[in-house]
Order: structure tokens, then C-alpha cells, then sequence
């Protein structure tokens, strides 16, 4: 499994949720339940917002995508753009220790974090579970 295609996934890109048919549908080679440590806000606007603080938990999924150009994909919808000044992003793709649900390390895998800037523009409310539902 190659860890640079490795995401994990923890509001709409979710299996079942808004935009997994669209961005992961047919490009992600397995997928698996599993969790970060961080912060999950909602943000009031349809999808959550990720910060890396805290020893909360954020439950999620990891994926393993086919391609690294299915990488690009998911860039483009989280507003990333590598060597764009971080402020200037929606969302930074950051490498993250990521664990199965019982807590065993799954290693170091990308995962989208908002920025401050993009943060500061909403009323977020912090999601106490660390768990964005999917509506199936």
C-alpha cells in the first residue's frame, strides 16, 4: 500500500456521503473505518472543518486511492493548491499519524485541515463526538 496514497477522509468525501461518487467512487482501491486526533467543527455550511489541536478524537475513514492523479481531484474540491501561500488555501493537505478504530497505528497518511483564515470566515460549532453523519 503506497502511504502517499493514502487520505483520510472525514465529512463529505465519507463513503455515502455528498461527494464520494464524484471523488471516489471507482478511484479509491480499499477504504477502511479510522481516526485521527484533532478537532471537528461543523461549519454551518454543509461539509466540517478539521483542526489538528487537541487529544479528541476525529472518526473518519482512510482511503487508498488507485492514482496519485485521484489526488489532484480531491485538492481541487478542498480548495488546496501545493506552493500556494498556506492563507491563500481553503484547506492544507497535511500528513497526520492515523489509527484503525481500536487505536493501532495505521502510520502517516494526508488528510485536509483548514486553514485559520478560511476557519475565522465561519461560526463553527465543535462537533463533541469527532463524527460528521453521512447521509445515505
Amino acid at each position: 500500500m503506497s502511504i502517499e496514497l493514502q487520505v483520510f477522509v472525514y465529512g463529505t468525501l465519507k463513503p455515502g456521503g455528498r461527494y464520494w461518487p464524484q471523488f471516489c467512487e471507482g478511484k479509491v482501491a480499499r477504504h477502511q473505518p479510522a481516526k485521527i486526533q484533532g478537532e471537528l467543527y461543523d461549519l454551518h455550511v454543509g461539509y466540517p472543518g478539521l483542526r489538528l489541536r487537541g487529544q479528541n478524537w476525529v472518526h473518519g475513514c482512510l482511503l487508498e486511492l488507485k492514482d496519485p492523479v485521484h489526488l489532484d481531484g480531491l485538492d481541487y474540491l478542498e480548495g488546496y493548491v501545493p506552493n500556494r501561500p498556506e492563507s491563500e488555501n481553503e484547506y492544507n493537505r497535511v500528513r497526520v499519524a492515523c489509527y484503525d478504530e481500536n487505536g493501532q497505528p495505521l502510520g502517516d497518511v494526508w488528510a485536509y485541515e483548514m486553514t485559520t483564515a478560511a476557519f475565522a470566515k465561519h461560526h463553527p460549532s465543535r462537533i463533541e463526538d469527532g463524527n460528521w453523519p453521512v447521509d445515505l
